[in-house]
Parts: C-alpha cells; sequence; structure tokens
C-alpha cells in the first residue's frame, strides 16, 4: 500500500515538474529543479503526516478554566505572602517596643514564643506531611 502510494506521488511529482518545464522553457539548472522536488516532496510527506495524525486541540473552555484555576492559585498566594509579611512586621514592631521600653514580663513572653512557635511549626509540618503521602 505505502508503495502504491509513494509510486503515485512520485508519478505527480514526475508530472508536475514535465509541466513547469514546458511553462519556464527549460530556463531553470538541474540542482533548481532538484530543491523545487525535494521541497514538494517534503510538502507532500508533511501533508500526509499531518493528514495520518490527528492533535486534538483543547476547547476555549478548557484554557479559560486553566487560567482561572492559576489566577485564584496567585490570589491565595498572595494573601498568604501578605500575611506572613504583616505578622513579621507586627513582631518587629513588638520587639522594637519591648527593648525600647524594657519590661521584663515581654521579653519572657518573647522567649516563650520563640520555642512553642518553632515547636508547634513542626508538629504540623509532620501531620501535613503525613496525609500528603496518603
Amino acid at each position: 500500500m505505502d508503495d502504491e502510494l509513494h509510486k503515485q506521488q512520485r508519478q505527480k511529482q514526475l508530472e508536475a515538474e514535465r509541466s513547469e518545464r514546458k511553462v519556464r522553457g527549460e530556463g531553470q539548472t538541474s540542482e533548481e529543479l532538484a530543491d523545487e522536488l525535494t521541497s514538494r516532496q517534503l510538502r507532500e510527506g508533511l501533508d500526509l503526516l499531518e493528514a495520518a495524525v490527528h492533535v486534538p486541540t483543547p476547547s476555549i473552555a478548557w484554557f479559560d478554566q486553566q487560567i482561572a484555576a492559576t489566577q485564584s492559585k496567585r490570589k491565595s498566594r498572595l494573601v498568604r505572602d501578605l500575611v506572613i509579611l504583616w505578622i513579621g512586621a507586627m513582631l518587629l514592631f513588638y520587639v522594637y517596643y519591648l527593648t525600647v521600653t524594657a519590661k521584663p514580663v515581654a521579653f519572657l513572653s518573647i522567649q516563650a514564643a520563640a520555642i512553642l512557635v518553632p515547636l508547634a511549626w513542626l508538629i504540623l509540618r509532620k501531620q501535613v506531611d503525613s496525609h500528603d503521602t496518603n
């Protein structure tokens, strides 16, 4: 089947080449004819390949859905980052205030937070990791 198809294509190419020679009056060199024949063969081969292999393009609704999902993820990440930034800034101002006023109760609360916050973070992180693996 492929041989027959190839023979038919070759026959069409030869006929097209003959008709072009007649129209041009044999003004081209053999190299130019070979280049044209090669480019024609490539075009026809690519057309056959394109006809044989159909790759479906996703619908516009799918692209819109992907864009909306990405935007919502970015928005939630932005809100989370802004909350972390504000909390960090407030903690820095609090520490600055405590160092300026020199209150012992404040220093003890900072030390307690410095111990409890990382412990809580580690415990929550382990719980999240265990849920992700299941």
